[in-house]
């Protein structure tokens, strides 16, 4: 069965004792919990990068961790550069802002106002801010960049792939939210349009520029390219991988490293915390919007239904408003901010608005779990309850089977299950385990360790249907076919719509040469 990929981590709640903190003596224990925390992170091989605590605007934390290079060796530190990923669209977000409230747009009016050659008439600037234009994401350029792996695509190349798409839109526009890229590759272009200057030329001019953010820059700028404090960006290539591998030398992220590179709006911008918390203290001084409309992008975006637009972040209640991520049960906090990940670098930016306290924390390792550890920071900030992380016991699970064989994962595995306020299992993580290790076949031909793996999790969890699906792919490509067979039978039978698994039951039973679906060829980024 094709592998679903979960960006987010379940997590355990529990409680810390509540601190006094209206003195110095309890910011220093505040300020003593955030280092607690991070280094804690640190020594499990959670945190690979930089964090930045602001108070009134003033640091009271700041801590670098890890590595911007690991061959040779190279320590983060304060000057190093990050990948900002998605954060970037809050700079896109102030461009678009400037202009209307200089009368240069409207953000009721369709865009194809602007942009004549935009296929959509009914979309509207305010629905591409908030992500319910309905328009495709990466996959609109999949095809395109399947076909030309050496091209550098550009936001010049947004609209003709729009003309090319012949599917329908994911939903009528104002109907859903739907995070997609398009939407602020297309704003850019806008920016662009409405301003008269190239989009990184107009950022430059208007925001980084008045601000300070001298260390800030578009990532594939010529000028910029070889700058020695930016970081590397690493990753484990597969869930039973010993080592992180530089990102660049993985090549199921070409695609993005590469052909998506061109690309601004949407991402590709360098930074360092200390220029975040300067664009931030700009936003509290009004010298880039006024404060009535940040009020609106901080307000969450209404549907045509009339309710509040969701946005399924995996981060407890969250709205979006105009290219700000909003967070609902930050226990009596306006919090609003933004996220972002591409492959090996992960980024936050948190604005408690209400205590003008700030987050910015960046990782070029993507430690998934970090997403919640900005939140949790202000949580100590604010002496509520936090949310702690566990780790999953698939990967260990992995690694421990691949480099020791069966017997030693399975008592690793029993050493470390019955942890369950630091470990937890599931379903998913062994589907993903099974199914890298099958379509890889990187230590075993007959697919042995695949299959032990896709067996367990049918154990472990055998009422769902996928995974005697997957377990089913993995003895049809061993050869198994009779015993293939029998495993998608069950997985129809516990779910009557899995599609994917009928086509692949037919193959098998109208001729068992025919291989079976195979995972999907393009791994999606973060927000």
């Amino acid at each position: 069965m094709k592998k679903v990929t979960h960006y987010f981590t379940d997590f355990l709640l529990f409680a810390l004792l509540a601190w006094p903190a209206t003195n110095a003596h309890g910011q220093d224990r505040a300020t003593g919990r955030l280092d607690s925390l991070f280094r804690s992170l640190a020594q499990h091989e959670e945190l690979n990068g930089s964090v930045l605590i602001a108070r009134q605007g003033r640091p009271i934390y700041q801590q670098s961790f890890g590595f911007a290079r690991f061959a040779p060796a190279q320590a983060n530190d304060r000057r190093t550069g990050f990948a900002l990923a998605s954060v970037a669209k809050v700079f896109t977000a102030t461009a678009v802002l400037q202009l209307r409230d200089r009368g240069r747009l409207a953000l009721d009016e369709p865009l194809k106002k602007y942009l004549p050659e935009f296929p959509y008439s009914a979309i509207t600037i305010r629905q591409l801010l908030s992500h319910t234009s309905g328009l495709p994401d990466y996959e609109l350029y999949e095809a395109q960049m399947d076909a030309n792996p050496g091209k550098v695509f550009t936001n010049q190349d947004v609209l003709p792939a729009l003309k090319k798409w012949k599917k329908p839109l994911g939903s009528r526009p104002g109907e859903k939210w739907e995070y997609s890229n398009t939407n602020y590759l297309l704003l850019a272009l806008l920016v662009e349009e409405t301003s008269g200057l190239r989009f990184q030329h107009y950022v430059q001019k208007h925001i980084f520029g008045p601000v300070g953010m001298k260390d800030t820059y578009f990532s594939a700028d010529p000028a910029r390219v070889a700058d020695e404090h930016r970081a590397a960006n690493y990753e484990y290539p597969y869930l039973y991988s010993a080592r992180l591998q530089n990102v660049d030398s993985l090549a199921k992220y070409h695609w993005r490293l590469h052909g998506a590179s061109g690309f601004v709006g949407q991402g590709n911008v360098t930074t360092t915390p200390a220029d975040m918390l300067r664009f931030d203290d700009a936003l509290y001084q009004g010298r880039l919007l006024k404060a009535a409309t940040l009020a609106e992008a901080f307000t969450p975006t209404k549907l045509l239904s009339g309710h509040a637009a969701v946005a399924d972040l995996g981060l407890g209640q969250t709205s979006y408003g105009l290219g700000w991520m909003l967070f609902l049960d930050s226990a009596g906090s306006q919090v609003v901010g933004h996220t972002g990940g591409q492959p090996g670098a992960l980024s936050i930016f948190l604005r408690d608005l209400t205590h003008r306290q700030t987050v910015v924390l960046f990782d070029n390792a993507f430690h998934r779990g970090l997403y919640r550890a900005g939140l949790n920071a202000l949580n100590l900030l604010q002496h509520q309850p936090t949310v702690a992380r566990r780790q999953s016991l698939g990967p260990v699970y992995g690694r421990t089977l691949v480099a020791q064989g069966a017997d030693a994962a399975f008592c690793k595995w029993q050493e470390l299950k019955a942890d369950s306020i630091h470990y937890v299992l599931r379903e998913s993580d062994l589907n993903s385990l099974g199914l890298q290790l099958l379509h890889t076949a990187a230590f075993d031909q007959e697919h042995r360790l695949a299959l032990e793996v896709l067996r367990t999790n049918i154990l472990l969890f055998p009422a769902s249907f996928n995974t005697y699906d997957s377990y089913g792919e993995g003895l049809a490509l061993a050869g198994k076919r009779t015993e293939a067979i029998q495993m998608y039978r069950q997985s129809i039978a516990l779910n009557p719509g899995n599609e994917a698994g009928k086509r692949a039951l037919v193959k098998l039973l109208d001729d068992p040469r025919q291989p079976t679906e195979t995972q999907p060829s393009r791994p999606q980024t973060l927000h």
